[in-house]
C-alpha cells in the first residue's frame, strides 16, 4: 500500500504478484477494492497494480483536477514509482477513459488495453445518448441496479450489498465537501465535448486490443461495444452472458477467464515483457 504525488494529489495504489505489469482501472464511483475478485487470480501470472482514481476512495483530489489528462498522468506517475516501463491496462467504464488516451498517447507504456464496458471517453453519437440516458437515471435509481444484469441482486444479495458498500467507500461521491460539486456533475463535465476524443483515435490502437461488455449492460452494449471495437485494428471482442455493466463484479469468473486467456496470449508477444 503506497501514495505517490501528481498534480498536487497523493493518488493511493497498491503492489500485488509477480510477472509482466497490468494496471487496473476501476469505474466512477468505485475505488481499488472493487477488485477483489480479480487480484488474487491475476497475481499468480502477473504483477497487479490497483489503484483509486483520483476524487476517489483514498485519493482526494481537487474538483478542478478531475480531468482525463490529470488521470493519465497519475497512472503513469505509478509507472513510474513502480519502475514498470510497460503495462496492460484492464479499465472498467470511467476507467476506459484513462486507458485509452495512455493507449494513444504512450504506445510505449501499454502492451495490451481491455477495456470492460467502457464509453472510453469518445465523440461517438449513439455511445454519448446512451450515456445520456444512463446517466439521467442516477438521481432516481440505485447504483446496483443500473450496474447489474436483471435479477443479480435479488439472486446475489450478498454480493449486491457488498457492491454498494465498497463504492460508498468514496466520500466524493456520498459525502462531499461543502462548495463541490455534485458528483453527477463532475462525471457530465469529465464527458462532455471539450474532453472527448474523436473516433478516429481509436485507430491509433496498435496494442492487442479486448472489448469487454456484460451482456446486459444498458450503457455499453455489445452492439456498441462491437461497434467501437470495428475502430480499432484488430482487436477482439468477448461477452460476458449473465453480466450488466459490471462483469467483472457480477460474474468474476467467466470474465477472469476470458481476460487471463487474453493477456497470456498477448504476453507471448516480445514487447510486453518489462
Amino acid at each position: 500500500m503506497s501514495f505517490v504525488r501528481s498534480h498536487g494529489t497523493a493518488i493511493y495504489y497498491e503492489r500485488h504478484g509477480q510477472g509482466p505489469a497490468v494496471l487496473f482501472c476501476h469505474g466512477a464511483g468505485s475505488n481499488a477494492a472493487t477488485w477483489w475478485q480479480q487480484i488474487p487470480r491475476f497475481a499468480q501470472h502477473f504483477t497487479c497494480l490497483v489503484y483509486d482514481h483520483r476524487g476517489m476512495g483514498r485519493s482526494a483530489a481537487e474538483p478542478a483536477s478531475f480531468v482525463p489528462q490529470c488521470f493519465v498522468d497519475d497512472a503513469l506517475a505509478i509507472l513510474d514509482a513502480e519502475g514498470i516501463a510497460r503495462a496492460a491496462l484492464v479499465c472498467q467504464s470511467l476507467g476506459g477513459v484513462t486507458g485509452l488516451r495512455l493507449a494513444c498517447g504512450h504506445p510505449d507504456r501499454v502492451w495490451a488495453f481491455v477495456p470492460c464496458d467502457s464509453p472510453l471517453g469518445v465523440a461517438h453519437a449513439p455511445l454519448l445518448e446512451s450515456l445520456q440516458r444512463f446517466m439521467d437515471e442516477a438521481d432516481t435509481t440505485p447504483v446496483e441496479e443500473r450496474a447489474f444484469a436483471p435479477g443479480y441482486a435479488a439472486a446475489q444479495p450478498e454480493a449486491a450489498f457488498l457492491y454498494a458498500q465498497i463504492n460508498r467507500f468514496n466520500p466524493a461521491v456520498f459525502a462531499p465537501a461543502p462548495g463541490m460539486a455534485g458528483w453527477q456533475a463532475r462525471l457530465r463535465a469529465l464527458l462532455a465535448p471539450p474532453h472527448l476524443l474523436p473516433l478516429a483515435a481509436l485507430a491509433q490502437v496498435h496494442c492487442p486490443t479486448l472489448f469487454v461488455t456484460g451482456r446486459h449492460d444498458r450503457l455499453v452494449t455489445p452492439a456498441l461495444a462491437a461497434a467501437l471495437a470495428r475502430c480499432v485494428p484488430g482487436s477482439a471482442t468477448a461477452v460476458i452472458e449473465g453480466a450488466g455493466h459490471s462483469p467483472y463484479y457480477e460474474q468474476a469468473a467467466a470474465f477472469n477467464a476470458a481476460v487471463l486467456s487474453f493477456l497470456q496470449r498477448a504476453g507471448l508477444e516480445p514487447f510486453c515483457r518489462n
